[in-house]
């Protein structure tokens, strides 16, 4: 008896996209990225070891703070060193200040967090004697600054209400100046950030007296918790950046010079001078901060000082 017909199992290969033709995939780029990426930072490491230390250090400073060094030529900004207090501060070791308000012209600003190259112990002891008399004459100018308003007070009567409202106080920030509304309409029209007339000329005032100085100025407005209506677009968020702004505008325009003000916040009322009352008038302020100079400013002006002249042709 035949045996029965065994069906063989029929099977259907499937060959996936990429099993053929490795060769002709994009794999290789990958590889050979990496090794143009490897080639390049060789080359670069060769080259910054042909450098001289104080080229290093100019570019380690670069990279650290580029936003104190030109995008276009990638010098440090600015660089006129005979209209720098530095000039002063580094070679002769007097007081800047004086030295600074009489040259005049375009004045340059202290940088900020420029470079970490270590100091020798004696340019230490500069930067802190340097910082000393910096604090001594910003506690002078707040004297001058009472002396001015007391004379405006018996020269402008029409002033009185407006000065008994400034306040004067020293803070480990800096000399702090602030405006205050202790009714409405004061210093600015009632919920709006234009500023009246009187608050203008005594703005005009101040100016030139801080423009002397090489310290950086920073503007804050704040106000009390009285809130738009729920509808508005318009809340005390841009009223108090807005109010600082347009003090901003006419210290500007009236004596600092250009740079001085490092930055204009708005806080609205997160920052209550009376918690206990945040409807009280006064919460709504501007204040101006003339900000102290601390032994680490010296320090980082002598740090670009040394830095520029290396790089400099």
């Amino acid at each position: 008896m035949a045996e029965p017909r065994r069906e063989e199992p029929i099977i259907i290969r499937k060959r996936r996209r990429g099993e053929h033709g490795t060769h002709h995939g994009g794999a290789w780029k990958v590889a050979y990225a990496d090794f143009v990426t490897a080639m390049m930072a060789f080359f670069l490491v060769m080259w910054i070891m042909q450098l001289s230390e104080s080229a290093r250090k100019a570019i380690a400073s670069y990279f650290n703070e580029p936003g104190a060094f030109s995008f276009l030529t990638g010098k440090a900004l600015p660089i006129d060193i005979q209209m720098r207090p530095a000039r002063y501060v580094l070679d002769k070791g007097t007081d800047y200040y004086d030295n600074f308000s009489e040259r005049g012209g375009p004045y340059q600003p202290f940088p900020i967090g420029i470079g970490s190259a270590s100091v020798s112990p004696e340019q230490w002891q500069q930067a802190r004697q340097d910082s000393a008399r910096a604090a001594h004459r910003l506690e002078q100018l707040q004297q001058e600054l009472q002396q001015m308003l007391q004379q405006l007070a018996s020269t402008q009567p029409e002033l009185g209400e407006l000065l008994g409202s400034l306040r004067l106080e020293m803070t480990p920030e800096g000399l702090r100046i602030e405006l205050l509304e202790t009714r409405e309409n004061l210093f600015f029209h009632v919920g709006s950030a234009e500023l009246r007339r009187p608050a203008v000329q005594l703005l005009q005032r101040l100016a030139p007296v801080l423009g002397k100085l090489p310290n950086y100025i920073e503007i804050e407005g704040h106000t009390d918790s009285r809130a738009y209506s729920p509808t508005s677009p318009y809340t005390n968020w841009e009223l108090s950046a807005d109010r600082a702004n347009a003090a901003r505008r006419v210290l500007e325009n009236s004596g600092l010079w250009d740079g001085q003000v490092s930055s204009v916040i708005g806080f609205a009322d997160r920052k209550l001078r009376l918690r206990e009352n945040p409807f009280d008038p006064s919460n709504r302020r501007v204040s101006i901060l003339v900000r102290r100079l601390t032994t680490a400013d010296f320090v980082r002006l002598m740090q670009l000082q040394r830095d520029t002249s290396a790089v400099t042709p």
